[in-house]
């Protein structure tokens, strides 16, 4: 169930990478427009990361995932049906909505359903699944818009959506949350939304307004302040919304960098080359598709392979060989642009296949490390804190690369050659096309051994400082699980 609606998430980002240039070009869109198409899912859906992964630790994790779903199934609907740009940006702020529903809870429900030493094959099955699903997503994506128009992953989206509805209706057993007296941080919520989403808005803006705007200094300003009050009201809460103990642990904190690190310096790759293909190289839609899903295709292969070795090796061996595997693979996509254009179509392949295999064999061991060394009652925030470090890692990435690619600057709506993207201005000719790439390139290569760096410095296997929790039980004890580090409230979650 988790790997149906994960992929169905994943489509959403990997296909319309592709689909982009089409989807801009049909509502002759604005560069501003089409970077919102991107970015309005990914902010709706990192604001409310930590909201939805603390209300399902209260109140239950089934029911917020089964909202999730048909709330984003409502949106795809929505998206298909936009009479014009705006209304698609609104439609795909929604998505964001209902999908930061549905991945805030989904490592959560499989670390209920699985007792540890299960789990990271748990994981492996479902990365390898949403590995699948985002290999062929820019060439599904690709194959929809030339087939069917702007709207066909859009309707793919809503149809699949449909079948997850019913299918968790099924499958999901409804919970009530564990019945803790805890309450749900009100203020905590509206702090973090208003540090989140003012962060995110004043990055996404920059790009197309200048540091200097109104709107992004403001948004600045109030992201600023909620940051700085934050921590003071958190000290106060009894149950704050992110708890510190997550940070006390030394391989919690490292993990969670690494993610956030990992997240910012291959997300955008995909969407780099995509756009390289298709403005540089001239490809169609259809065959820039077919060339980015190896990345992909690597992940798919490595994932189920690093939930095995991970029952064996340690997560920090495992994870650290997987972002260094990375960074081989986008330093060489910055030496095939180094040589064209046109690029080297195999050393293109083998750098995309790469940074996936790095991808897959990172995300497996690091996930299952974090949710190991965490109680059951707090996977949903552990996983919340995650899932709004990996998520604000894609947008930044998703941000930083349409700035370096576009040079910050078009020639009107629809780029300078008409593709109704966020392309790069014309001045300087292919030559500065192919260095506006490169640059953004290299930028997620030093992200990536960065992330490297931080995997490695999570340091070797100890005893995980115990959660307070653990010796001052809540007024309701948890319904008995299944197994070691179940919940029992799935049928299946796999």
């Amino acid at each position: 169930m988790t790997s149906l609606t994960a992929l169905l998430t994943g489509l959403n980002t990997s296909g319309l990478d592709v689909a982009l240039p089409g989807i801009a070009r049909h509502f002759d869109a604005s560069a501003a427009q089409a970077s919102w198409m991107i970015l309005g899912y990914l902010l709706a859906g990192t604001v409310l990361l930590l909201v939805w992964g603390r209300l399902a630790d209260l109140f239950g994790r089934c029911r917020l995932y089964q909202t999730g779903i048909a709330v984003f199934t409502a949106a795809s609907i929505g998206c298909a049906l936009a009479p014009d740009a705006w209304w698609l940006v609104l439609g795909r702020i929604i998505q964001g909505v209902g999908a930061s529903a549905v991945i805030a809870n989904t490592t959560a429900l499989l670390a209920d359903a699985f007792p540890p030493e299960r789990l990271p094959r748990a994981l492996g099955v479902n990365a390898t699944l949403i590995s699948a699903t985002q290999a062929a997503g820019p060439l599904l994506g690709g194959a929809l818009t030339k087939l069917q128009g702007w709207s066909g992953i859009f309707w793919a989206s809503g149809a699949a959506g449909l079948v997850a509805c019913g299918w968790a209706a099924y499958v999901l057993r409804p919970d009530h949350g564990p019945g803790s007296a805890e309450k749900f941080d009100v203020a905590g919520a509206l702090l973090s939304v208003l540090f989140l989403g003012g962060g995110a808005l004043a990055l996404t803006e920059s790009g197309t307004r200048g540091w200097t705007s109104g709107t992004v200094v403001l948004s600045a300003a109030v992201s600023l302040s909620a940051l700085l009050v934050f921590p003071l009201v958190q000290r106060r809460q009894r149950h704050p919304l992110v708890d510190p103990w997550l940070f006390r642990d030394r391989r919690r904190a490292m993990a969670l960098l690494a993610a956030f690190l990992t997240a910012m310096s291959y997300f955008s790759v995909v969407l780099v080359m995509s756009l390289y293909l298709q403005t540089v190289e001239h490809l169609d839609v259809l065959s820039a598709g077919f060339q980015v899903m190896l990345m992909s295709v690597g992940a798919m292969l490595a994932s189920p392979a690093a939930g095995r070795l991970a029952t064996r090796h340690p997560a920090r061996l495992l994870a650290s060989a997987g972002t260094a595997t990375s960074a081989l693979g986008i330093a060489l996509l910055v030496l095939a642009l180094s040589l064209g254009p046109p690029a080297p179509a195999g050393l293109i392949g083998l750098g995309l296949f790469l940074t996936g295999v790095g991808a897959g064999l990172f995300g497996v061991p690091n996930t299952g490390e974090l949710m190991s060394l965490v109680p059951a009652h707090r996977r949903g925030i552990a996983n919340g804190v995650r899932s709004i470090l990996q998520n604000a890692g894609y947008l930044i990435s998703s941000v930083v690369a349409l700035a370096l690619v576009a040079g910050h600057g078009t020639s009107g709506p629809g780029g300078p050659d008409g593709a109704g993207s966020p392309l790069p201005a014309a001045t300087g000719g292919p030559a500065a096309l192919v260095g506006h790439h490169r640059l953004a390139l290299l930028v997620l290569l030093g992200l990536c051994l960065a992330a490297t760096a931080s995997s490695l410095l999570r340091g070797g296997a100890h005893r995980p400082v115990p959660h307070p929790a653990l010796t001052t039980p809540p007024s309701a004890p948890h319904r008995p699980g299944p197994g070691p580090g179940g919940s029992g409230r799935t049928k299946g979650t796999e």
